[in-house]
């Protein structure tokens, strides 16, 4: 039996213990995402937010890429070439994987030998990074990777590059239902679910999280995730609309702009169409440019988020111009350039497009406006995104135009999908430039990061005047935060990288 008197002393020390210990109830992030990678703590399927998110959260990148568009250190603390086709990695010290495996340049060659198997080429990540031909431990930190062709732009394509640990991957690559492999990140998945995903803090995780247990929760409907969001069922919804900004800040929220490396652009697909077709006239690409007003568009609805492009290339990278700016709102010029080009009396265009969102569908909506103004009338073909992938391999969009997106901070990788290089399926590509072409293949062949910045300067000056598209701004990607979220440090400071450990709840 426990006297009264005992029981008080046990009560009083016990508190004690907690104010000295700071002692907490546990504390569970709670994200919802459109998006969830399918094979979802697989490191090697998926390129970008959000359908990376549930890898991200469990395997560190090598680099991040920073708000400035600079390449800073992540897992790897130093990386040099001389030529660019042998770069030296140094891997951070006192990393430790999950399953207290010490991060060493071992699992830096397993992953190169993982991603050159049939299966790994398979994967997005795998296919990216084709370009690496071997990796050599050199130490136990630093490791030589051997390119096939020089690549000045190799640092900034390691930023997709994420590292599980080499033994327990070899069980887990090729059986998605066996655990996940051991990972250096703040969370670890213990669950994995169809429409849920749960972690637990990894207790070795050199950045050690905030909250004790991380859900991510598969949403893809944006409406739910604000309903969701307003009933206090979740944290931070990823990928709302500029316009649900009332609804979040009326219950204490915040909005928090994230970066992505999309340029967003209305593509003109002059090489699929007969050449009686009037994309073919520089002019009348020109005019549709100075037809659309960007401006108010943004200010109206992406609450003055759009930021005005002239050019596919985000700054930071190879090929930014920083003094070309975006085209001018000018609808009388919009009609001199159309009538020099014989169509004063207007004409048709049809454009395809996969909304993300209520905020693309009325972007496209009021553009097409804008058009109408200067004798346009476009015809708004929509698409799922699976449908879209399909026409963007296949080459086959049966419309003059459709929504496309550039990967400005690899303009020179980007021209593997959009221009004259190779083949799109039975199609020749989309749009081609001979003039552009020619720095491009330069520029492929240089050895030097200043080298393909020169060259790739080149090619954003021609494009500018030779357009392949309605330049419109980089992608946007809001993200909203609940009343709970005590702190986010870093919340849209990386390129398609959220650093989830900083992220703290309320106990």
């Amino acid at each position: 039996m426990i006297y009264p008197n005992l029981w008080r002393a046990l009560v009083i020390v016990l508190c004690m213990l907690l104010s000295i210990t700071g002692l907490h109830a546990e504390t569970t992030l709670r994200i919802a995402s459109p998006l969830v990678a399918p094979d979802s703590d697989n490191p090697y399927r998926a390129l970008s937010l959000p359908s990376s998110i549930s890898s991200q959260v469990m395997y560190d990148p090598l680099v991040v890429i920073g708000r400035d568009g600079k390449v800073a250190p992540w897992l790897l603390t130093a990386w040099d070439s001389e030529g660019s086709k042998v770069w030296r990695l140094t891997l951070r010290q006192g990393v430790t994987f999950s399953n207290g495996v010490p991060l060493a340049a071992d699992a830096i060659v397993g992953s190169v030998m993982d991603m050159q198997t049939p299966k790994g080429r398979a994967w997005t990540v795998g296919s990216s990074l084709a370009n690496i031909d071997r990796a050599e431990a050199l130490s136990g930190d630093t490791v030589s990777i051997i390119l096939k062709r020089p690549d000045p732009m190799f640092p900034w394509r390691m930023a997709i590059w994420r590292l599980p640990e080499p033994e327990s991957w070899k069980t887990r690559k090729g059986d998605p239902s066996q655990p996940s492999a051991a990972n250096t990140g703040p969370f670890s998945m213990v669950e994995r679910g169809e429409a849920r995903l749960v972690y637990d803090a990894n207790p070795y995780a050199w950045n050690k999280p905030a909250a004790d247990h991380l859900e991510l929760i598969h949403l893809p409907d944006q409406t739910a995730r604000l309903q969701a969001m307003n009933a206090d069922a979740i944290d931070i919804a990823l990928q709302m609309g500029t316009g649900d900004r009332e609804l979040i800040e009326s219950i204490g929220g915040q909005m928090f702009e994230r970066r992505t490396t999309r340029v967003m652009y209305m593509t003109f697909t002059k090489e699929h169409v007969p050449e009686s077709n009037p994309v073919h006239d520089v002019r009348v690409r020109l005019a549709l440019n100075y037809g659309v007003n960007r401006q108010r568009i943004s200010e109206l609805l992406l609450d003055g988020r759009g930021k005005m492009q002239g050019q596919l290339v985000l700054p930071g990278a190879p090929g930014y111009v920083e003094e070309l700016k975006s085209f001018p709102y000018d609808p009388e010029k919009a009609k001199a350039l159309l009538k020099e080009a014989g169509y004063e009396d207007g004409l048709a265009l049809s454009i395809r497009f996969a909304p993300a969102g209520a905020d693309d569908m009325v972007v496209y909506q009021q553009a097409a406006q804008d058009l109408r103004q200067i004798g346009v009338k476009l015809d708004l073909l929509n698409a799922a995104v699976s449908e879209m992938t399909r026409m963007m391999f296949a080459g086959d969009f049966r419309a003059d135009m459709f929504g496309n997106f550039g990967r400005g901070l690899d303009p020179l990788g980007d021209f593997r999908y959009r221009s004259c290089i190779g083949q799109t399926g039975k199609y020749p590509p989309y749009f081609c430039d001979k003039v552009s072409l020619g720095f491009v293949r330069k520029a492929q062949q240089a050895t030097s990061i200043e080298e393909v910045d020169a060259l790739m300067q080149q090619v954003t000056r021609q494009e500018y005047n030779n357009p392949p598209g309605i330049f419109l701004w980089p992608g946007i990607m809001v993200d909203a935060l609940s009343t709970s979220v005590v702190s986010a440090d870093g919340y849209g400071d990386y390129y398609d990288y959220i650093p989830y450990h900083a992220i703290k709840i309320a106990d």
